[in-house]
């Protein structure tokens, strides 16, 4: 018997679209589509299930359930209460129905919510619940075409359980996660978090050395589904842990002048079992020298769009262009920031490998050419 196949859609950050196909790739899922916003592939739940566990730079992994036309509201309920509900969703499950129309007769986005609902309640035989988990539907119109996804993933993807001690402005797990990627790290060369904050970076540089799946500590949304396959789940675990390193390969360091930024780094990094692995320090950056001769420096400096005055960062620029140029002469080295009049005060040459959006600011991942 053959296997039930699927169309998903994984969700990513504006600019982190090529860098989850390769993850696919690497996990043996043929990406089907890269479009702005998102990869698009197909397979069974054993594809789903994979993809949820190892994909570092997701941000939410979605199954078409369907895609339905319709020009007015009664054949839209008629149309949409045909879908395959049950294989996603148990009857009285609580859902959250979001929609976004463009270009269509139907506008009315809590309408077309609340059609859905009814469809759904017509299809289960059962009002949508009020209580326990909550399974996430999202219903994008188009020229009157109407697609339906349902949320596979429940917390969004760069929730990996670790990070309970922030510092101001934290880069996202995926996106640190993404931009290492970008980078071409491995785990295979050292590297140096040069101003840590609650320690992302150096984090998820040592689970991608350990080879660890990041979302291995979680609760998935496809857990709660009426197919869930717990021994098929339970079996992709086992293999998971199978492939994982017991120690790095070569050294992690974390590095911040703040010392609240050390103790933050300190608890997610013991939260997620890599006590010891990663090697802390509270200092100056500029007090840095390598320790080998090949690495990645890596850091996420302040822009000064958040604090309204880039003069006070020109000092601090310059000296990371002084580590980048002239201490870690042979080492990489990458830098998230805007591609700004700031980056001139570093005085070496970076092209830009990623380009995305970070606390609502426009900023690039720029590599030292």
């Amino acid at each position: 018997m053959q296997a039930q196949t699927y169309r998903y859609f994984v969700v990513t950050t504006l600019g982190l679209e090529n860098i989850c196909a390769n993850e696919l790739n690497r996990l043996g899922i043929q990406p089907l589509h890269i479009i702005r916003g998102g990869v698009e592939f197909e397979g069974g739940l054993h594809e789903l299930y994979l993809a949820n566990l190892w994909l570092r730079s997701a941000t939410r992994i979605l199954v078409r359930l369907g895609t339905v036309v319709a020009r007015d509201f009664p054949t839209l309920f008629q149309r949409l209460s045909r879908l395959p509900w049950g294989r996603f969703i148990k009857p009285g499950r609580a859902c959250e129905i979001r929609a976004v129309s463009h270009g269509s007769r139907l506008n009315h986005t809590g309408r077309i919510a609340a059609a859905c609902e009814d469809a759904m309640v017509k299809a289960l035989g059962e009002k949508n619940g009020t209580t326990g988990p909550v399974q996430k539907v999202f219903i994008r119109i188009n020229d009157n075409h109407c697609e339906v996804s349902v949320d596979s993933s429940g917390e969004l993807l760069h929730r990996r359980g670790y990070r309970h001690a922030r510092v101001a402005a934290p880069l996202r797990e995926t996106l640190a996660a993404g931009c290492l990627l970008a980078c071409g790290y491995d785990g295979s060369l050292p590297l140096v978090d040069v101003m840590t904050g609650s320690g992302t970076f150096a984090i998820e540089a040592a689970l991608i050395a350990l080879h660890r799946a990041p979302g291995k500590g979680r609760d998935f949304a496809f857990m709660n589904w009426p197919k869930f396959r717990p021994g098929l789940w339970q079996q992709l675990l086992i293999e998971a842990q199978r492939a994982e390193k017991a120690t790095l390969p070569v050294p992690i360091y974390a590095v911040d002048n703040n010392p609240k930024a050390i103790q933050a780094a300190q608890a997610n990094i013991e939260s997620i079992g890599l006590e010891g692995a990663i090697q802390l320090s509270c200092g100056q950056m500029q007090k840095l020298q390598p320790q080998f001769p090949k690495g990645l420096l890596i850091c996420n400096p302040p822009y000064g769009e958040r604090l309204g005055r880039n003069a006070s960062l020109q000092s601090l620029y310059h000296d990371l262009g002084q580590l980048y140029g002239s201490i870690f002469t042979d080492w990489d080295g990458a830098v998230i920031c805007p591609e700004s009049e700031l980056l001139k005060a570093t005085g070496l040459s970076f092209e830009p490998l990623l380009r995305f959006t970070n606390g609502g600011i426009k900023v690039s991942l720029l590599k030292k050419a």
